[in-house]
């Protein structure tokens, strides 16, 4: 994939914003959306792994990022959604020399409304480091979460480094979940350390009934997943449909 391709989308508006919703478990209130993005439809760049790794190919990842953070909150703001907004960053943007914490100052980012959910395809080398910048961003009213707990290096270190205000739950712990008892004890014991420092955790990928079900049972508080709804340009502001299948 040439640079160029990575400019045009850049220069050209070629980023689109999608929403999928998180809601409570208990009674699917919804509680914020998570802000994906996408490439030009129908290119090599609409899914978003493909366009990162373009983005780190060429060694522009924090600018791609930053690029994307701003779409999304403009249009999360244009659409006036309810709740928080889940932004997915990685741990070398926050690192970045180009701080992100002034990039989201410039947007005029309310950061009581937005969660960053650090996301991260290579082992964080200096936990110190990202410590201080979490406080900061905290100081700006951001909160933290830590995304696809149990995943790749999203790593129960990671979470007792940074203590973060949600955890979500990578699918694979959670797809099936209602017939298997060893997802069953992971969720349960990811739910009493989180009780224990008062974090807040999301199972992401729930996509039947009686997983939902089994999230509730378990008391885990907050689900996201194709059971509630797909991401969407203009996503859903009310789940209860989809709590009437569920009833």
């Amino acid at each position: 994939m040439t640079h160029d391709s990575l400019d045009d989308i850049l220069r050209d508006g070629g980023l689109q914003a999608v929403f999928q919703p998180i809601a409570a478990s208990r009674d699917l209130d919804i509680v914020g959306y998570e802000g994906l993005i996408r490439g030009p439809a129908g290119s090599a760049l609409e899914m978003p792994a493909a366009l990162f790794a373009a983005a780190r190919a060429a060694g522009r990842q924090a600018e791609v990022e930053r690029a994307c953070l701003r779409t999304i909150w403009s249009r999360f703001a244009a659409l006036a959604l309810p709740g928080k907004l889940f932004a997915n960053t990685s741990a070398a943007t926050l690192l970045a020399p180009r701080a992100l914490i002034g990039e989201l100052a410039g947007l005029g980012i309310d950061g009581s409304r937005v969660a960053i959910e650090l996301t991260e395809e290579q082992a964080v080398g200096d936990h110190a480091r990202l410590r201080r910048v979490a406080r900061r961003l905290g100081r700006h009213g951001f909160t933290l979460a830590i995304d696809d707990l149990g995943a790749g290096y999203a790593s129960l270190r990671l979470w007792l480094e940074l203590r973060p205000d949600w955890v979500k739950i990578d699918m694979v712990f959670v797809r099936g979940i209602d017939r298997d008892p060893v997802r069953q004890a992971f969720l349960a014991a990811i739910r009493d350390i989180a009780r224990a420092c008062g974090t807040r955790v999301i199972a992401e990928g729930v996509e039947t009934e009686g997983e939902l079900a089994k999230v509730r049972e378990l008391g885990i508080g907050h689900v996201q997943g194709f059971y509630l709804a797909r991401p969407a340009g203009v996503p859903p502001l009310d789940l209860r449909a989809c709590e009437k299948r569920a009833a």
